[in-house]
């Protein structure tokens, strides 16, 4: 079982300012907390044709957490160390 560790967890600031701007025809979301989501539209869904949301992990002694989704359902959730690691994986 996981403990929280908030002594690991990105400065959520300091991740939203270093995460990109959302390409494309995707969306960004800034939310409390250091949550930055992209979000892909789908016209004829009320899900997301896709969605990424990365945020401080409190989780872990990771420091951030990246979660995927594809349509309604969950694609995966991956950690890093760093914040160079995980904004590599979002640009």
């Amino acid at each position: 079982m996981s403990t929280t560790s908030v002594a690991t967890a990105a400065n959520p600031r300091v991740l939203i300012d270093k995460l990109p701007a959302a390409p494309g025809d995707w969306d960004r979301n800034q939310e409390p907390g250091g949550i930055v989501e992209y979000r892909l539209p789908d016209g004829e869904s009320l899900c997301t044709a896709a969605k990424i949301a990365v945020r401080p992990d409190i989780l872990s002694d990771a420091a951030v957490r990246l979660v995927s989704k594809r349509g309604c359902s969950d694609a995966g959730s991956d950690t890093f160390d760093s914040f160079d690691a995980a904004v590599d994986a979002v640009g």
